[in-house]
């Protein structure tokens, strides 16, 4: 839900492969707040109406209702030409500009894992708005820096993206299943903006591995209403959304 929330009416918004969470985010959107969106799916359609979520975010089941069809490469070719607004990226490794790894853990030449990749990930950070979701919120994930830059955020902070001739995007928020982020305008470092209901401070702070921009007035994320709840119940009966967490 924190995540539809990032969708603005008439948002034109990629969800990307193996991607439960956005994908649920999408549809909600879709159906309460923001009947405007388009939504890309990586199964090739745009606006598809699932009348149950499959397994796969990208599997046959989301062509369902759909009102075009779409190959991959002109979604990215839509992107490169400022016509896409909005992607949900997720990833190993966040730090505290907002650049995440999808690549490596430690270095990249003798790395102790090595990673799927980012896929176009590289390409559409560089010049699109990104929601970065982290399902699991752990030190490990949310790092100081990460070990590999996959998808560019606000690099070294400060202005650093626009001095790296990247003058487009970045990422609006990070949601986790803590609380929700966001960037101090003029660092870039990650700002704490709610916590979710039964949440703590402290319990942010030992799971995050830099320090947080606290503010001074804490907010408490808006729980999901008892509709939006229902449809999640209706489209998603097998809890595909609940995946991501375990």
């Amino acid at each position: 839900v924190c995540l539809a929330r990032e969708i603005k009416d008439g948002d034109r918004v990629l969800q990307g492969l193996y991607s439960p969470l956005p994908m649920m985010a999408c549809l909600l959107a879709k159906n309460f707040h923001a009947p405007n969106m388009v939504y890309f799916n990586t199964s090739d359609v745009i606006d598809p109406e699932p009348t149950e979520v499959p397994f796969s975010s990208a599997g046959p089941a989301l062509q369902e209702r759909a009102v075009a069809y779409i190959p991959l490469w002109q979604t990215f070719d839509l992107a490169q030409r400022g016509e896409l607004d909005l992607i949900f990226l997720g990833a190993a490794q966040v730090d505290k500009y907002g650049n995440t790894n999808l690549s490596v853990i430690g270095p990249y030449e003798k790395p102790k894992v090595r990673l799927p990749g980012g896929a176009a990930s590289a390409h559409l950070c560089a010049i699109m708005d990104t929601v970065i979701w982290v399902p699991r919120h752990n030190a490990r994930i949310l790092v100081e820096k990460v070990d590999f830059i996959t998808g560019q955020g606000y690099l070294t902070g400060g202005k650093a993206r626009e001095e790296a001739g990247i003058p487009k995007g970045g990422p609006r928020k990070v949601v986790t299943n803590l609380c929700i982020m966001d960037f101090e305008p003029e660092t870039k470092a990650m700002r704490l903006v709610s916590l979710h209901p039964g949440v703590t401070l402290e319990e942010v702070k030992e799971n995050t591995g830099f320090d947080l921009i606290i503010p001074d007035k804490m907010e408490t994320t808006e729980p999901p209403s008892k509709e939006e709840l229902e449809f999640m119940r209706q489209i998603d009966p097998k809890g595909v959304r609940e995946l991501e967490f375990h």
